[in-house]
């Protein structure tokens, strides 16, 4: 009865060793210069029915203190008061330029589009693509600008800081965080060409305008319902340096203001992130069931039965997943003891793994903000 308990602690702590030392593979943007000029960017926002969050990320983007930028943000056909706030932050801030949507045409996605609109309309040698749900420190720009510059990105990315309001953003969102200290050598991201250690958040994408321009655009992955990590990895393709830099310090991002919004996001992005591979989705799923998901109930129902041994191995698997996640949590500023429940954040994420996988199998469309998308 004792093997199995055994063998699942022995390997979850070899697991701890690995996620705590993976986290310092995981750089923090510069406080120093670069020695390099720093040279102008356009900040690039696509905007749908943003009416709670636009304001605050605007004013956020605009109150920048570095010395030469512009901020272009694209009403991507909004049904809520988003145009009318654009109107009244363009009279508050000259520097604010607001482009109007379009239809969408034939073989897009619709934040492809927009991305793709306002590329067209910038003039920065930088272009970062950031999302109106995010906020960001002053200092974000130049800290984020110096990093790039010494490490020779073609493109910095990073995951911000969690905001949310409810439960269930608080159990799942700090997952992504924890997902890839566990699953990614963090080191190769940026020292490996090879495509299959990449990492990419949509929120946040800083390209060279260059690189940019050589792999497409988001105009060459205009269909990719992922197409951060699509486009992360054509960088890689071309030959340039990845970053994944741990921007939580600068810049934080409501992904989903109510709780309904994980189950649509979730389900669009989960299975095709996979490269919609249904043997790696089911190992995963296994992975996480018997090292995450069933130590703490077995160890609960093993110990009035009276094995003892059992039990307590249990518990201990349990113990070190919690201590994997308050060591991944503590480094992002993910606030509270969620990491205790450690279970409950990999169920969910279980269930939403299978949702977003039966909707790919059967054909069913994803929908987001009211656009449908067929698997």
């Amino acid at each position: 009865m004792t093997a199995l308990p055994v063998t699942l602690a022995s390997v979850m702590a070899v697991l701890t060793v690995w996620v705590i030392h993976n986290l310092r593979g995981w750089p923090r943007p510069s406080r120093s210069g670069s020695g390099h000029a720093l040279p102008h960017v356009s900040i690039l926002v696509p905007a749908r029915d943003e009416e709670h969050n636009i304001v605050r990320c605007l004013e956020s983007l605009l109150r920048q203190e570095y010395p030469s930028f512009e901020v272009i943000c694209l009403d991507d056909g909004s049904k809520d008061r988003t145009p009318q706030l654009l109107a009244e932050l363009q009279l508050r801030y000259p520097k604010l330029r607001v482009l109007e949507g379009a239809d969408l045409p034939e073989g897009w996605v619709g934040k492809c589009f927009a991305c793709h609109r306002l590329s067209e309309a910038a003039d920065g040698r930088w272009l970062l693509f950031t999302d109106a749900d995010t906020v960001h420190d002053p200092d974000m720009l130049a800290a984020h600008l110096r990093t790039a510059l010494a490490r020779e990105a073609g493109l910095l990315t990073g995951f911000p800081r969690v905001i949310s309001r409810h439960a269930l953003g608080w159990l799942t969102l700090p997952m992504l965080f924890f997902v890839i200290a566990l699953h990614l050598p963090l080191r190769r991201v940026e020292g490996a060409r090879d495509p299959r250690f990449t990492a990419a958040h949509g929120a946040f994408m800083l390209y060279r305008r260059d690189v940019y321009d050589r792999i497409g655009g988001h105009a060459a992955f205009r269909g990719a319902l992922v197409e951060d990590m699509e486009m992360a990895r054509a960088v890689k393709a071309a030959g340039e340096a990845l970053v994944l830099c741990d921007i939580t310090e600068r810049t934080g991002c409501e992904m989903y203001r109510h709780p309904a919004q994980i189950w649509d996001g979730f389900a669009k992005n989960l299975f095709p992130g996979l490269g919609r591979s249904t043997p790696l989705l089911a190992g995963l799923l296994l992975f996480y069931t018997l090292f995450y998901i069933a130590p703490l109930p077995a160890a609960a129902v093993l110990l009035p039965l009276g094995e003892r041994p059992a039990a307590l191995a249990f518990l201990a698997v349990f113990l070190l997943g919690a201590l994997q996640k308050a060591a991944v949590d503590r480094h992002f500023r993910v606030p509270g003891p969620w990491f205790l429940l450690v279970p409950a954040s990999f169920t969910v994420l279980v269930l939403l793994a299978v949702r977003s996988w039966f909707l790919a199998f059967r054909g069913r469309d994803y929908v987001w903000k009211g656009r449908r998308y067929t698997p």
